[in-house]
């Protein structure tokens, strides 16, 4: 039987952002401890917060490598030195911002530098801003950071030839459903903007998966919702929003184990949604993240975007 099993996708969208949240506790799989992970280099981002150290220390923990690019050195370092006490892999930082497309192409030569190929890379990094703002190639910064940063390290990877035949593990956020657009040039105000916007980043995610999926089949390809959970994205929240928080939303732990089943687990099928809630979604021909015109596009777009950056 496979860990993550395919269910009925809800009809609307707010039913089903309903349904994915409640009881997410009891239906969030836990990734199994086995298979072993000895020798494989695996490439986190956003691996110093949230989710993301969750999963660097899960699959140190089954015996790899791991790389973790971060913007702030001294932070980089304490995760580094926390991490190093869950086995026995290397943890190597790489010094990058992802905002940045001058500092991802700055710090791609360290990753081949480190050594070897990566088997996993996860793509967990992600921001959901309070204020508006941009990134210093001019593009909005949920965009930037959630789309375009990572679209120009896993190219520089695939050119480096350090991605052969590995797997990629596209984190996004099901809270996608509420847009059906994703551009570099959102302009937005107020807190309902910025959760536009990484709503748009999450869509945008989906869309550049499936392409990548298209483009590289030497690659295997998931995408991954970890469930509601309960971390300092999209800032410091109110009363409401505190007691969704604490008796709604997962911990970090229990959002890290989907991200880790797909970055682990046989037997998954390439290229497709795997959701923390729901296990394989078969998405109907009318959601927006099926539309395979506006995915080519945006990955037109993003190369255009990154040339000569």
């Amino acid at each position: 039987m496979a860990i993550l099993e395919e269910s009925a996708v809800p009809g609307s969208r707010v039913t089903r952002l309903a349904m994915s949240s409640i009881g997410q506790q009891r239906k969030t799989k836990r990734c199994p401890p086995t298979p072993r992970l000895d020798g494989k280099r695996v490439l986190v981002t956003g691996g110093t917060n949230g989710i993301g150290i969750e999963i660097a220390r899960g699959v140190l923990a089954r015996g790899a490598d791991v790389i973790l690019p971060c913007r702030n050195p001294q932070k980089g370092a304490r995760v580094r030195d926390e991490l190093r006490q869950n086995g026995n892999g290397r943890v190597d930082l790489v010094a990058m911002d992802l905002a940045d497309l001058r500092s991802v192409r700055e710090g791609a030569p360290q990753i081949t530098a480190a050594g070897g190929r990566i088997d996993v890379l996860i793509e967990n990094a992600g921001v959901w801003e309070r204020k508006y703002s941009l990134t210093p190639q001019g593009h909005e910064i949920s965009f930037g950071i959630n789309v375009l940063g990572h679209f120009l390290l896993r190219q520089l990877l695939l050119d480096a030839g350090l991605l052969a035949g590995a797997r990629v593990v596209v984190v996004t956020g099901d809270i996608y459903v509420l847009e059906k657009e994703c551009t570099p040039d959102f302009t937005w105000q107020g807190s309902r903007g910025g959760m536009r916007a990484y709503c748009r980043s999450k869509l945008g995610n989906l869309w550049i998966a499936a392409e990548l999926q298209k483009r590289h089949p030497e690659l295997t390809v998931y995408v991954v919702h970890p469930g509601a959970i309960d971390t300092d994205l999209g800032g410091k929240a109110g009363p409401i929003a505190g007691w969704v928080k604490r008796n709604v939303m997962i911990d970090a732990d229990l959002g890290a184990q989907t991200p880790l089943i797909c970055a682990t687990q046989e037997g998954l099928e390439r290229g497709a949604y795997y959701h923390n809630s729901f296990g394989l979604m078969r998405l109907p021909a009318t959601d927006a993240a099926r539309n395979s015109s506006a995915a080519a596009e945006l990955w037109v777009t993003c190369e255009k975007l990154v040339a000569g950056r």
